[in-house]
């Protein structure tokens, strides 16, 4: 049996060539004729061109390095291709990170040349909305403090890990009953700009967000609103929203006393090289052609 053609848009350490022994592998380049052929794709999804895509007409499997796959051209693929996205490989640097974010408004340290109350969270009640690896370890990480947490999602990990459990429909009438945040929606076309101004106004005038999923899962203009007219609110995020295409970090949020943020890094103490990262989707693409199965699948309609 000839082996699968698998083309990846980067370069790869040693022990994922080793875990693609079994692959007729290709990185960074590939000429047209080799693209064709591809029956696999790992890829950066930002560094990916659609007109790659349009000329893999073989492919059965699109394998991100990301977490998030909102970067592909979905309108690219073929139409029977799957796409596993790389989350679970995120799951410790990102949830510590989230936690990093939340401890700090918390207690203030995002203000300069101003005073402020520091916040306990210990026993106080945790929303996590959406509640997949990352989200899981969010809620874990919180029960060193003994908070009671709330999980808001489509599908649970990890459920033990939540006091209570509901549907994304029922944010609404849940999202008044927490006093810190945690957001780690993907963007799809179901959670963009879900939370918007509509829906902050629904939370406690002090509560504390923190965003590690994507920026345009909040409306920016909403967010803004919101941020002035509730001054004991605080808001934290490590995404931003595209301008142009790019993910732009120069938001007027910043000049706001109650908004801090990172430059979308919770993933760097990985390595810069993301050897761990690589590996891991090394694998899946390996488990996908050994037995038909993938960790982290991609319901492709939520983004075409």
């Amino acid at each position: 049996m000839p082996r699968p053609a698998l083309f990846v848009n980067d370069s790869l350490p040693s022990d994922a060539r080793e875990i693609l022994s079994g692959f007729e592998l290709y990185e960074t380049k590939a000429e047209d004729a080799v693209l064709e052929r591809c029956q696999a794709l790992m890829c950066w999804p930002g560094r990916l061109r659609g007109e790659t895509l349009r000329k893999m007409k073989g492919l059965r499997m699109v394998q991100t390095m990301s977490a998030g796959v909102d970067g592909l051209d979905f309108a690219s693929l073929p139409p029977d291709a799957q796409v596993f996205s790389n989350a679970g490989s995120f799951t410790e640097s990102v949830g510590e990170h989230a936690w990093g974010m939340l401890l700090g408004v918390a207690k203030g340290v995002h203000l300069r040349n101003a005073s402020t109350v520091p916040r306990m969270l210990r026993e106080k009640t945790l929303l996590v909305v959406g509640c997949g690896s990352i989200g899981s370890e969010v809620a874990r990480l919180s029960k060193s403090i003994a908070m009671r947490t709330v999980g808001v999602s489509r599908s649970f990990k990890s459920p033990e890990l939540f006091d209570e459990r509901h549907p994304v429909a029922a944010l609404p009438t849940i999202i008044g009953s927490a006093d810190a945040i945690v957001v780690t929606l993907p963007l799809t076309h179901g959670t963009k700009g879900l939370l918007d101004y509509g829906l902050l106004s629904k939370a406690r005038d002090a509560v504390i967000i923190v965003n590690i999923g994507r920026g345009e899962t909040f409306d920016e203009g909403g967010l803004l609103r919101w941020l002035k007219e509730r001054p004991e609110a605080r808001f934290a995020t490590d995404v931003f929203w595209k301008k142009d295409g790019r993910e732009d970090f120069s938001t007027p949020a910043w000049d706001l006393p109650n908004f801090a943020g990172t430059l979308h890094n919770s993933g760097v103490p990985l390595g810069e090289d993301m050897s761990k990262v690589k590996v891991a989707a090394a694998w899946n693409v390996k488990r996908y052609f050994e037995t038909g199965n993938a960790l982290n699948h991609v319901d492709v309609a939520e983004y075409r």
